[in-house]
């Protein structure tokens, strides 16, 4: 039977799973305090938290969120970091691990999906969520600023053809 602190630990660990669609687990093993407080500072910033977990409870909440195989990237100390933007959560931690040549991302869970190491870092070379939702906005506004163009000169064009009829018209009647 599990003792009541475990159970409460084991709730809170799965809640933070439910909440976040990305959790990127990080090394843990060298850090000092230092990088523990950066790394929680840079998931912050980046809309997330981070926190170190039980590998053991971790595995348990995961399977019972029907996410199997996260033994294999649970071993030893473990930093995750939660958040709803799979791509902001691996920039910190890939952007962290080159800086401080520490911290390596494990892998991660994204949509209730086991990530590599190999696909965490490859999401950290995307480009943000901000900067793909101007690219899309820049795509769809593109063919209409062209629109937008050929109509005005149209409108143009027949507002200069008036202006030389006006002018015309007031030179034969002088």
């Amino acid at each position: 039977m599990p003792s009541l602190l475990n159970t409460l630990i084991l709730k809170e660990t799965k809640s933070s799973f439910e909440a976040n669609s990305a959790v990127v687990f990080v090394n843990y093993n060298t850090f000092t305090q230092s990088d523990s407080v950066a790394m929680r500072e840079a998931a912050g910033a980046a809309g997330g938290t981070a926190r170190v977990v039980k590998n053991a409870v971790s595995n348990v909440a995961l399977k019972d969120l029907g996410v199997e195989g996260a033994e294999s990237i649970l071993k030893g100390p473990v930093l995750a970091l939660f958040g709803n933007d799979p791509v902001a959560m691996s920039k910190v931690a890939a952007d962290f691990s080159k800086k401080n040549k520490k911290g390596e991302p494990l892998g991660a869970v994204v949509d209730g999906a086991i990530v590599s190491t190999e696909d965490v870092m490859a999401l950290s070379k995307l480009p943000s969520r901000d900067a793909l939702v101007g690219m899309f906005v820049n795509v769809v506004a593109a063919p209409l600023r062209g629109l937008v163009t050929v109509l005005n000169g149209n409108i143009r064009g027949l507002a200069i053809a008036l202006n030389a009829v006006k002018e015309k018209k007031e030179q034969e009647a002088a």
